[in-house]
Formats: structure tokens, sequence, C-alpha cells
């Protein structure tokens, strides 16, 4: 049987207030973290995680540039990885909305009862000229199960 341990959210924004914040080329940016609470897990602990995020892009050249979403097990981009997913942002569009979903498979059951998983993005320019904002929304989610 089943069993749902904790379900957390990271929301950095709901896309409703303003909210324009600039990502520096190449550089991986902390934009969610959560800790999910593991009590008593049994012996198959799995992580499902997704996210929403709205990033703009000015001054694009007429190649694409692209945002790479990663996801690590534990508060920092040195953690295990988890996960990896880019997406390209086309001159024609200037932003996209990205959204992914993943999963994390036989998790060990972690030492000091709290699984913390990370959300790092980086904006990966075609061109120097180019520059990134983080526009919202974004949010961050994550449920851990266990097998009893």
């Amino acid at each position: 049987m089943v069993r749902t341990l904790d379900a957390r959210t990271s929301l950095g924004s709901n896309g409703v207030a303003p909210f324009n914040v600039p990502l520096t080329p190449n550089t991986p940016t902390l934009v969610g973290i959560l800790g999910l609470n593991i009590v008593n897990p049994g012996t198959v602990i799995r992580t499902q995680f997704n996210g929403t995020y709205r990033i703009s892009v000015a001054n694009l050249s007429s190649q694409p540039s692209s945002v790479r979403f990663e996801i690590f097990r534990g508060s920092t981009y040195t953690g295990t990885p988890i996960y990896v997913v880019s997406q390209p942002i086309f001159p024609s569009v200037g932003s996209i909305l990205a959204s992914f979903d993943g999963s994390d498979f036989n998790v060990p059951p972690p030492p000091t009862g709290q699984l913390i998983y990370s959300c790092f993005v980086t904006f990966v320019p075609a061109s120097p000229s180019e520059q990134a904002s983080r526009v919202g929304p974004e949010c961050f989610n994550a449920v851990s199960y266990s097998d009893d």
C-alpha cells in the first residue's frame, strides 16, 4: 500500500503582482527550495515534483536562447542531481512559460528526517546582449510517498 509522507510548495510568485528579477547569464540561480518531512517511511521512498516558471528575454538575437532547469536533492547546486531539462526561447516569442514534471525513485531516508529538493534555473543566451528576467508565476512542488 502506498502512503503519502509529505507535500510542499515553494511559491516565488503567483504571477499577479509585478515580479521582475534579472537572471545572470550562464549562472545557476536558486528559484525554489522545499523540505519534505519524512517520518517512519516504508521500504521505498519516491518523490514526484513539478514546476512552472515564466522567463522573459530582452534584446533577443536571431538564434534561440534557452533556459535550463536542474533539480537537486539537497539545498545547494552541489547536491545530488536528480533532473535536468532545457527549453528554448525563440526570438519570435521573447518569453516562455516553462513547466516540467519529474520523479526521484528509491530515495534514501534522510538522517535528519527532512528531504530537501532545490530547483535552479540557468539562462543560456545566444548573444551577450540578451537579458533574461524571472517574471512569474513561479512555483516548485513536490510530494513524497513510500510503500508500507
